[in-house]
């Protein structure tokens, strides 16, 4: 027997939106998950966000490590919650030695 049709929806708030968001940001950026916060506004289900992060040092140029983690921050949000995600702009506002981080 097929289960009863129930009216009604899903809503995801913004705030579930920007942990996920800032989450995906840190683990992609080397960094732990207090280095980076993340504002998402929901716009007719299409997510905006935007994100403020530390970066850890690495091998690789500073913008092109941070160019490749917003498209994979964007990519994670978007698996994890699946939303489509118009746009991720990434803010770097410190660079953490990773020898004192083991994130």
């Amino acid at each position: 027997m097929a289960s009863p049709i129930i009216g009604g929806r899903v809503v995801i708030a913004a705030r579930a939106y920007e942990r996920i968001a800032a989450a995906a940001a840190a683990e992609a950026l080397g960094v732990g998950r207090g280095d980076a916060s993340a504002k998402v506004r929901d716009d007719r289900g299409r997510l905006h966000a935007e994100i403020s992060s530390a970066i850890s040092r690495g091998d690789e140029p500073i913008l092109a490590r941070a160019e490749r983690a917003r498209r994979e921050t964007a990519q994670r949000l978007h698996d994890l919650t699946g939303a489509t995600v118009a746009d991720v702009t990434l803010g770097i506002h410190r660079s953490i030695d990773t020898g004192r981080r083991a994130t």
